[in-house]
């Protein structure tokens, strides 16, 4: 290992660059749950409810787990939105599911 190296692990990576991608990553998935929000609220009234269900779901899944790796909550709101994160997440699976199932039917 390197001297004077302040952020490398052991293998020499640079720790800062990599918070900085997941930094990025993170920013993109809340950029996308944005859009697919605009987009669920924008045609709620033309596409099927489950739809706009799985989009909503979805989206606030992805919210709630990116938002707290970019901005600092307090502690006693961790669990709070760890749970909106899975219940948001199943209601996903069930929408994803009944579309399936809609879908080989019709």
């Amino acid at each position: 290992m390197r001297e004077n190296s302040i952020h490398t692990n052991e293998k020499g990576c640079d720790t800062m660059n990599a918070r900085k991608q997941a930094d990025k990553i993170a920013y993109f998935f809340i950029a996308f749950a944005v859009y697919l929000l605009i987009r669920a609220f924008s045609t709620y009234l033309i596409i099927p409810l489950v739809n706009v269900l799985l989009y909503v779901s979805i989206a606030l899944s992805l919210l709630a787990s990116n938002v707290p790796r970019v901005m600092d909550i307090p502690l006693h709101y961790a669990y709070p939105v760890r749970c909106v994160e899975y219940f948001t997440f199943c209601i996903a699976i069930v929408c994803f599911i009944a579309l399936c199932i809609r879908h080989i039917w019709l």
